[in-house]
């Protein structure tokens, strides 16, 4: 476990380095391959939160096997998988909370992570039929989709760390899937 967390942080640490020495490419083709260059150029575009994303997709090695329409489908297979995992972890929440105070945030949470996960599943339709700007588009209003859950629990006693943790993490996800995707509808 330990070895991972170093491996991760090295090639994060790695992929920073290249990016001060890479010249930023003004355009992306879809069959691009993905190099630690053209990832790092990637994970520099604003708003995305660099180092999330750089250690997020550097230690898969299925990453640098792929060119960006392909990586785009993969950032878009990822966050979607968390969304179930989050959406799994909130409806257990409802289910064993002992305060009755967070069963409506955390029933506003199923609501938003049901609608976000619809919205992510649109946008990997959009992503396969080559519509990347409706793609990008998709995958902010997943983001949007959990914002609700965000306010509600914000200021709430009694939630464990991690539920805003998960949804934090799973906005950075969102943001980087839409900018990977707005690259490729440029």
């Amino acid at each position: 476990m330990a070895f991972s967390c170093v491996t991760r942080d090295l090639i994060s640490v790695l992929a920073l380095i290249l990016l001060s020495f890479t010249p930023f490419s003004s355009s992306f083709s879809p069959r691009d391959k993905v190099t630690i260059g053209v990832l790092a150029q990637l994970c520099a575009k604003p708003p995305i939160y660099n180092h999330f994303c750089a250690g997020w997709l550097a230690p898969d090695p299925e990453t640098f096997n792929l060119d960006i329409s392909g990586l785009v489908d993969l950032v878009l297979q990822k966050t979607q998988l968390f969304a179930y995992k989050n959406l799994a972890m909130m409806k257990g929440l409802v289910r064993t909370t002992n305060d009755p105070r967070l069963k409506v945030p955390y029933t506003t949470c199923v609501t938003g992570y049901e609608s976000a996960i619809k919205a992510i599943e649109g946008a990997q339709t959009f992503a396969t039929s080559k519509s990347y700007k409706l793609a990008s588009q998709a995958a902010s209003k997943s983001f949007d989709s959990i914002s609700s859950c965000e306010a509600d629990l914000k200021g709430q006693q009694n939630v464990p760390a991690y539920v805003p943790q998960r949804n934090l993490m799973y906005g950075r996800m969102c943001t980087v899937d839409s900018v990977f995707s707005s690259v490729l509808s440029s």
